[in-house]
């Protein structure tokens, strides 16, 4: 039986539910199975795009894709991929990686994080943290170009030193007075704890300085008075707390910081090097993405590489690289233009070209983690879609549309999350939908308001509405993608958790074909 809707509704959205659908199954028949007693004309009928594949045994093991990615980049396994710009996800890149990592099991993988977010909006890094840090960096370059013989220099330069080294050790950096504006010490932190640390640096004479932070500290109201030198022509530095330095209880923490020389200089990356020992869980699963991504390619017996930056073309100055892998989704193709347009001439892909056609793995999900099976988007989309259209009009004589659906364009307004790890919300769809126009029309609301302003009588304005012809002044909506829109809805209703519904009825909406 099915549902029935008043004559003055709009659109509806329903979830249908089925029962499981297993490897091999015939889609069409379990779709129409689930809808042919409610269909009405005009429907469109959704299909998620998960069980479309998994009835199409759409899967590919890590050992199958590793092979594919040492055939497709000609590349021997103490070779070293370069992965750019992925999705931070441990179900939908963690394997990817993994096979990638175990096609140069013997070799190097760099990963290529953008900062602070990827490309569908998980955090990569703390932004705070990454943006102090590329702002020191970049501040410390300009010092050291202009310095010349000025003594004013070295001391904003020793500061900016000790603020990196701080942040390595776990601190979080609110000022530096001198070039912030802000504090009353040298530097102003706040440690693990939350407590806030004060911390006075100067070139020598450590007790001097200590004196200096304690009083500060009492000043300022902080909970612990840090004393620094820095040495700039051995390049080291000590730190230590000043109380206890000068009661005779502690002594000075000595870092050289030479080799860090050119971590410091690269104004525009931030290395795992840096980070120490801070974690950078993300806000919703808790995950430190940077981290387990390293670990998943040591797992593999690879060596790791975690660089976080917005400049791609960074992982060239981490030495010598035999294949370059796109993951991202969205930017792949302007990033493998980014590549070309700098003239490498080394083997790349994206993550569309490996695996099988159409999708290679873009838009996969993890099927089984331990034994390493990831499940693929589905092949020859439209067509099922068609062969349900046509299975619905046998059975039924309803004139029906059908889509597939993958994640909706949405983004979360308290996450910031933009979950489309999808290509597009739709995967595919029947020959009317791919036929239909962009979704656009007059602003109700907006005519409404106005002519009420003027003194129109309501029915007037209903007149006036029945009779209004688009143009380009009362074109208010922005026009959209037909498609994209149904696959959000569809999506939305359907749920990511596991709701029982893989199939979901729009009914009332309206469309038109393309002209």
């Amino acid at each position: 039986m099915g549902f029935v809707l008043s004559e003055n509704a709009g659109v509806a959205v329903v979830g249908i539910k089925t029962g499981l659908i297993m490897p091999t199954d015939d889609i069409v028949e379990v779709t129409m199975d689930a809808v042919e007693d409610i269909l009405e004309d005009g429907d469109i009928v959704c299909v998620t795009e998960a069980v479309v594949a998994r009835s199409q045994n759409r899967y590919i093991t890590c050992d199958e894709l590793a092979e594919d990615v040492k055939a497709k980049l000609n590349i021997k396994d103490n070779g070293t991929v370069a992965v750019i710009s992925p999705i931070v996800s441990r179900n939908r890149f963690a394997l990817v990686l993994q096979a990638i990592a175990r096609a140069v099991n013997k070799g190097r993988v760099i990963v290529q994080l953008t900062v602070p977010c990827d490309e569908v909006g998980n955090q990569v890094i703390d932004e705070e943290f990454a943006n102090n840090r590329l702002r020191f960096k970049k501040v410390l370059r300009s010092l050291q170009e202009v310095r010349g013989n000025t003594p004013q220099m070295n001391v904003l330069i020793r500061e900016i030193i000790a603020a990196l080294k701080f942040q390595e050790l776990g601190y979080s950096v609110n000022a530096i007075r001198k070039i912030t504006g802000t504090g009353m010490a040298d530097i102003t932190l706040l440690d693990k704890d939350g407590r806030k640390v004060i911390a006075e640096v100067a070139f020598e004479n450590l007790a001097g300085v200590a004196q200096k932070a304690i009083g500060i500290a009492k000043d300022d109201k902080a909970d612990i008075a840090m004393a620094v030198a820095v040495d700039l022509q051995a390049q080291e530095m000590a730190i230590v707390e000043a109380t206890s330095f000068l009661e005779g209880k502690a002594k000075p923490e000595v870092y050289k910081y030479d080799e860090r020389q050119a971590f410091y200089e690269a104004t525009d990356v931030i290395t795992v090097a840096e980070i120490g020992e801070r974690l950078f869980p993300h806000p919703i699963t808790g995950i430190d993405y940077g981290r387990m991504y390293a670990a998943t390619i040591e797992s593999e017996g690879a060596q790791a590489e975690i660089v976080f930056t917005n400049n791609p073309l960074a992982v060239f100055n981490f030495g010598h690289i035999d294949g370059i892998i796109i993951g991202a989704v969205h930017e792949r193709e302007s990033l493998k233009n980014l590549f070309l347009s700098f003239g490498t001439k080394t083997p790349m892909l994206t993550i569309q070209d490996i695996g099988p056609e159409p999708w290679g793995v873009i838009g996969s999900n993890v099927s089984d983690l331990d034994k390493g099976i990831l499940k693929l988007l589905p092949d020859n989309s439209d067509d099922v879609c068609d062969k349900i259209k046509a299975a619905a009009w046998e059975k039924t004589g309803k004139d029906i549309e059908v889509l597939i659906f993958g994640d909706g364009a949405y983004k979360d307004p308290d996450t910031g999350i933009y979950e489309l790890a999808d290509p597009y919300p739709s995967i595919g769809c029947s020959k009317g939908l791919r036929s239909a126009s962009l979704r656009q029309g007059t602003k109700l609301k907006l005519l409404v308001e106005t002519m009420f302003r003027e003194g129109h009588s309501r029915e007037e304005i209903y007149k006036a509405l029945e009779e209004q012809q688009p143009s380009r002044e009362t074109l208010g909506t922005t026009p959209r993608n037909i498609t994209g829109i149904l696959a959000t809805m569809a999506d939305l209703a359907a749920g990511s958790a596991d709701a029982g519904t893989p199939v979901v009825i729009i009914r009332n909406f309206p469309f038109k074909p393309a002209k």
